[in-house]
Formats: structure tokens, sequence, C-alpha cells
């Protein structure tokens, strides 16, 4: 749980440096440009079968 909690707040704090121009690209930003191959497009694919098994299937 705390893996977990470490990990929301290390991208919470990325996605703010990125807004104010300092860190490398939002998450918008990154799931835009992993969308536009389709390597990235399955990447994106499992990690969101990956989040629904493991979070929202109960």
């Amino acid at each position: 749980m705390t893996g977990f909690a470490a990990l929301l707040v290390a991208a919470l704090v990325l996605e703010v440096a990125a807004r104010r121009g300092a860190g490398p690209a939002t998450a918008a930003e990154a799931v835009a440009a992993a969308l536009r191959s389709t390597p990235g497009r399955v990447v994106v694919l499992l990690a969101w079968l990956w989040l629904g098994v493991h979070f929202l299937a109960r």
C-alpha cells in the first residue's frame, strides 16, 4: 500500500512540475505521444487492463 501511495505522490509531483514548465511532459501529453504508435497503444491498453483487474473488478 505504501508503494502505491509513493507512486501516486511521485506522479502528482511530476504533473505539477510539468504544468509549471519544469517537468518532462504532462500525463495527457505522454499518453497522446504513446497513442501515436501501435506498440504504444498496446502498452496503454495493457495498463488500462491491469488497472481494471486490480482496482475496479471487485
